[in-house]
């Protein structure tokens, strides 16, 4: 366990002596303490620990009198700190994790209280006639330590800044060998949220053991012919991590086993693929922006309608060619998959509105100027935190690589603007109208981006700001800018095509088997790229 005193008061009222929270001393309560803070009736202290963080929080108590009831509240924003419970979306909530409590100090006591995620800690004292004098409260952090292997740097601060929060935001959902959606809310494991995660971490730190963790829990708790997480587009993506994550091992053993488990679920999915190649799927989820369900959408949008489920025929036919793919290398028969395929052929898909559609159709190989088109539409509007891996990279398939960049940076950096240090379950840039800093008390006439945004079951304090699914800018940023792209199965063979995006120089850092390959670029006086290239013994770059 690692403990982070706190690095600011926000705010405090009828406290003597606050500032005595932020000096670093030794956390062992003793029997002369001489410096420390006294909470007296109708007490408050706002605590900012710096960054987001998992875990809870360690209270060193010198005296306490009868009336020693203290009132918790952890929060990812300082508005969240001075929020309510209530019911319902959009209130404050307790959801998954214990933020909002009251307990008891005892005098001469050192407890840890709370396990959740926030940056910011909130102590009232409640009772009439409070008198505590406590010593330090620390944050108890349970962050996972683990050597971050792979690294990127370049000429642009603001890029940095967003590879190392998106850094950050991973570390903190790798809990207990799997992957979390979320360390406040969503501890869970969504096997369709994982994709960008477990791509982001393989940047980071290689293969790691969550991802196929993850792919066996939700397998156990997912029998034929029920669908993952109860979402048919999420079995799509339990095939595709599947596949994708044998590719970075190079090794077929480990998911041998699933072979009867595969070849069931390509004969559900198939069940769902008419001759004409429209699906059937019980419910056309890709994320939640761009969500149809006619039980939870109170109001009909043709437009969302549409290119839902134009986002699960791509997302099949995604599913199917990697499945396909596997099972041939398997030595079993690859002839439903393929049929499958045969037949979303026969159905031209056309995107209307959503960038994250658009992009899962480029994924898919339709690459019509009319998903260029919606890709493009409105710069970094539209662009979504789960899906913006496959928005941009898609944006750069049409050779639109400095558009690709600069909707990352305005997207992110939207959210970095207002105080972020680990990225989102949802943005939206028109939320940062008339906005307040998260890291700031609720202004008179200014919108909190916290209590008052949000949408579908994310509204308000409901909404979560460290979100693993958010950490798909970074294998964009190794693949598409640096232009680290793995060759063949395994991490032994890659080919180095930089789109340096009016970048001038970049250093990155890249895990593979045996090591680290370390690629730096820097642009020439007559636009040329060079590039050096460290690469460990057996790895092979190809042109």
């Amino acid at each position: 366990m690692k403990y982070l005193f706190p690095k600011r008061i926000v705010a405090s009222q009828n406290v003597e002596n606050a500032d005595a929270l932020l000096n670093e001393k030794a956390l062992q309560i003793g029997l002369s303490e001489k410096d420390y803070a006294v909470f007296k009736t109708d007490s408050f202290v706002i605590l900012d620990f710096g960054e987001e963080l998992s875990g809870g929080a360690r209270i060193l108590t010198f005296g306490a009198n009868a009336h020693n009831t203290v009132r918790l509240r952890f929060g990812e924003s300082v508005s969240e700190t001075c929020s309510e419970l209530g019911k319902g979306l959009g209130f404050a909530t307790n959801d998954h994790s214990l933020r909002d409590f009251k307990t008891n100090l005892q005098r001469y006591s050192d407890m840890t209280f709370g396990q959740t995620g926030f940056r910011f800690l909130r102590v009232d004292g409640v009772e009439e006639g409070t008198e505590l004098s406590i010593k330090n409260i620390v944050a108890a952090v349970d962050t996972d330590a683990r050597e971050e292997l792979g690294g990127f740097e370049c000429d642009d601060p603001l890029v940095n800044e967003i590879w190392t929060t998106a850094a950050r935001t991973i570390r903190l959902c790798l809990q207990n060998g799997y992957f979390w959606d979320g360390i406040k809310r969503d501890r869970l494991v969504w096997i369709g949220d994982l994709y960008p995660e477990m791509r982001a971490a393989q940047c980071l730190f290689g293969d790691v053991p969550e991802t196929e963790n993850s792919l066996a829990f939700v397998h156990s708790q997912t029998p034929l012919s029920t669908w993952m997480n109860n979402i048919p587009a999420y079995s799509l993506w339990w095939l595709i991590i599947l596949v994708d994550e044998y590719a970075v091992k190079g090794d077929k053993t480990p998911f041998i086993s699933y072979l009867p488990y595969i070849k069931g679920l390509v004969k559900q999915i198939s069940d769902h693929v008419k001759e004409d190649g429209d699906t059937t799927y019980s419910w056309d989820f890709i994320d939640w922006p761009s969500c149809f369900h006619e039980v939870e959408t109170k109001e009909y949008h043709e437009e969302k309608k549409s290119d839902s489920h134009a986002g699960v025929a791509y997302l099949t036919k995604i599913a199917m060619q990697k499945t396909a793919e596997f099972l041939s290398v398997c030595g079993e028969d690859d002839s439903l998959c393929c049929d499958i395929l045969r037949r979303l052929d026969k159905k031209q898909q056309t995107v209307l509105k959503y960038k994250q559609i658009a992009g899962l159709g480029v994924w898919a190989g339709d690459l019509s100027e009319n998903n260029k088109e919606v890709l493009l539409r409105g710069g970094a509007r539209g662009l979504s935190t789960f899906m913006s891996y496959p928005i941009l990279t898609a944006v750069a398939k049409y050779g639109e690589y400095d558009a690709a960049l600069a909707m990352m940076k305005e997207y992110y950096g939207g959210m970095l603007s207002v105080g972020a240090t680990s990225f989102w379950e949802d943005f939206d840039l028109d939320w940062l109208e008339n906005c307040g800093r998260i890291d700031e008390l609720p202004q008179e006439g200014k919108v909190d981006i916290h209590g008052d945004k949000g949408a579908f079951c994310y509204i308000g304090f409901r909404h979560s700001f460290c979100h693993g699914w958010s950490a798909g800018v970074i294998p964009y940023l190794a693949e598409t800018v640096a232009g680290i792209h793995p060759v063949g199965v395994g991490t032994r063979k890659f080919r180095i095509e930089p789109k340096l995006s009016g970048l001038k120089h970049l250093k990155i850092k890249y895990p593979v088997s045996g090591g680290i390959l370390t690629v730096e670029h820097t642009l020439q006086s007559d636009g040329s790229v060079k590039t050096e290239i460290d690469a460990p013994d057996g790895v092979e770059i190809v042109k």
